[in-house]
């Protein structure tokens, strides 16, 4: 009950305080909605995109708003990037989360990747730095306040900071970490009762910019925007296939080999193709000349090798492939100039 009264109380404050203050009753009633830390395929493409909880909080520019980012530890590693000037859609009177407008800041990989103009662009800026997937913290402020923040992952730095606004200033435990190809997206917003833990989850992006301009059509409907869906005429595939991970071998009275699957990213199309060769072949020709299909098309992570052990001194490898309805992915990349896995990839490679 007390700390009810004591929130409540901040809340009062707080609202007399803006009524004496124009220029901060313009940017402070504000929320983090997404954060996109780009694709596996486009690192470099990432966004914040912002949304207001009432009208009128345009002056981000003029009040010299910024996004902080932290590292998993919760020391200050500098600027995603900070706002040069004001916003000009404040959104009808009376709107409220999430029917109030967006802001969106990004990197330019990031708006050519989207399709459409961003509010603002950070890849020049001073200090700017880029969004830790593993764990870090978000916060949207300015130089003598903080408005929302949100933190993820492996944080172990506090996530309790007092907020200008009079909203809940404990944001509770981290969101699931940030994981290329989604955005950490806000699901729920509720001004005195933060917890980024069940406010914030996964999902594929859907950005828009201030003005409304954005590229969320979604042909097949299979939630993954057409701009990043190698079909959208195919509801089975949502991103091109990447590169395999998670790659084990158990041996056992039939040796198993697994992996990671990528249907969440790739889509229920996802099928995986495994070549397989003599480690001593390998090295002898320095090429995967040798190397042979052990099966294509397998619906699953894991497959039984149907083979018997291999001779003593004898030692198997294998590499594995996602594929789905928009093409084949890759066996994986080495240093070497040529590659010699690029062969394994070609049109006469081992697995159709």
């Amino acid at each position: 009950m007390l700390r009810v009264l004591i929130r409540y109380t901040m809340a009062v404050t707080m609202v007399v305080g803006a009524s004496l203050s124009p220029a901060l009753a313009t940017f402070h009633l504000m929320a983090i909605q997404e954060v996109f830390s780009g694709t596996q395929a486009n690192p470099q493409a990432q966004y914040v995109m912002l949304r207001m909880t009432s009208s009128g909080q345009t002056l981000v520019g003029s009040n010299s708003t910024f996004l902080e980012v932290q590292d998993a530890s919760g020391t200050p590693l500098g600027r995603f990037g900070a706002f040069d000037h004001d916003v000009s859609n404040g959104g009808a009177i009376g709107c409220s989360y999430p029917s109030c407008p967006p802001i969106i800041i990004g990197t330019s990989a990031a708006q050519t990747l989207l399709g459409f103009s961003f509010d603002q662009i950070v890849d020049a800026q001073v200090g700017h730095v880029a969004l830790p997937l593993a764990g870090g913290r978000l916060c949207f402020a300015y130089p003598l306040g903080t408005v929302d923040c949100v933190a993820w992952g492996n944080f172990t730095g506090s996530n309790i900071t007092s907020t200008i606004n009079g909203c809940d200033g404990n944001f509770g435990s981290p969101a699931a970490a940030l994981a290329l190809d989604f955005a950490l997206t806000r699901g729920t917003f509720n001004c005195l009762a933060k917890e980024n833990s069940t406010d914030f989850s996964n999902r594929f992006p859907h950005p828009v910019a201030n003005n409304g301009a954005n590229s969320n059509s979604d042909g097949d409907g299979d939630g993954l925007i057409s701009v990043l869906d190698c079909s959208d005429s195919d509801s089975s595939s949502l991103y091109f296939p990447v590169e395999v991970t998670g790659d084990n071998v158990a041996a056992g009275a039939t040796t198993t080999v697994s992996w990671n699957s990528q249907s969440n990213v790739t889509g229920i199309s996802t099928r995986y193709d495994i070549v397989t060769g003599l480690v001593s072949d390998l090295a002898s020709s320095k090429s995967y000349v040798s190397a042979t299909c052990l099966q294509s098309g397998i619906n699953g992570v894991s497959l039984a090798d149907p083979r018997p052990d291999p001779v003593i001194g004898q030692i198997f490898y294998y590499l594995i492939r996602a594929a789905n309805q928009c093409g084949k992915g890759t066996f994986g990349d080495s240093s070497l100039v040529p590659d010699p896995r690029d062969a394994l990839d070609g049109p006469t490679g081992p697995c159709p």
